[in-house]
């Protein structure tokens, strides 16, 4: 039940930030070529435990993913109208002191990373990693 909870407010919290604001430090201003449309999603770390992620599909929907180990990957491929990739993932149950990592390749490159240690409570969360494509 906690780990559902935990999940519903990734996918509640991810859904507000990318329907809320956009980053202005992700604008092309030198029109440079579009980014790929080929997006990955990676979590990794030494924290063992529950896992719960959630993404921006391909078709610009949330989806849910419950990683069973480390690393996780999830490949996407960005339609037209998608103009962000996100993600937000959280471990539940873990060692304290242990991390995750959270990062967004875009075309191969990597775009965003965050990384996040597990606290007193054995939980760590990381929410609103994202980029704007191009």
């Amino acid at each position: 039940m906690k780990t559902m909870n935990v999940l519903q407010t990734l996918f509640t919290v991810l859904i507000l930030t990318l329907t809320t604001a956009c980053s202005d430090d992700d604008k092309d201003t030198n029109n440079s070529a579009p980014d790929s449309r080929n997006v990955k999603y990676e979590i990794t770390g030494n924290a063992t435990g529950t896992y719960d992620a959630t993404y921006i599909t391909g078709s610009n929907t949330g989806a849910n993913a419950i990683p069973t180990s480390l690393p996780w990957t999830k490949e996407i491929v960005a339609q037209a109208g998608n103009f962000v990739a996100g993600l937000n993932c959280s471990v539940t149950g873990a060692t304290p002191g242990k991390t995750i990592t959270a990062k967004i390749y875009v075309g191969g490159v990597l775009k965003k990373e965050q990384t996040e240690t597990v606290q007193a409570n054995g939980i760590a969360i990381i929410v609103g990693l994202q980029y704007v494509l191009k």
